[in-house]
């Protein structure tokens, strides 16, 4: 008797790409631990208030490229308009201070003129 197996293929996810996506971000002497969402200044936490943390998250995800400010009001659930990306250039501002060591010199957190911010780590 002869018997026919058909065999099933699945496709395991490739988490190589995963695997290989930092896991913590390093702005000069702040690092920035992406799955705890948690800032560190040497050894010491450093406090982010809940938008900061959001902020973290949005420019973490995607380092490199720059995030509109309208793009931000919306991943920030915040209501569209001038005031609101106007209240989103104050967060960013307060999140300059814990990150620059020269909050007037821009390395980690850019304005991308016309297009808006961009998180650029080490």
């Amino acid at each position: 008797m002869l018997l026919r197996v058909n065999a099933i293929l699945r496709r395991v996810p490739d988490t190589s790409a995963q695997d290989s996506a930092p896991k913590v971000l390093h702005l000069g002497q702040i690092r920035y631990d992406i799955e705890r969402g948690e800032m560190w200044q040497g050894d010491e936490l450093v406090r982010l208030t809940g938008t900061e943390s959001q902020l973290m998250k949005i420019f973490s995800s995607c380092t490199g490229e720059p995030v509109s400010r309208s793009k931000l009001v919306e991943d920030l659930g915040r209501d569209r308009g001038q005031a609101q990306e106007r209240a989103v250039d104050v967060q960013i501002t307060r999140l300059r201070r814990k990150i620059e060591p020269n909050p007037k010199q821009q390395p980690y957190l850019q304005t991308v003129r016309g297009a808006g911010y961009m998180l650029a780590p080490d």
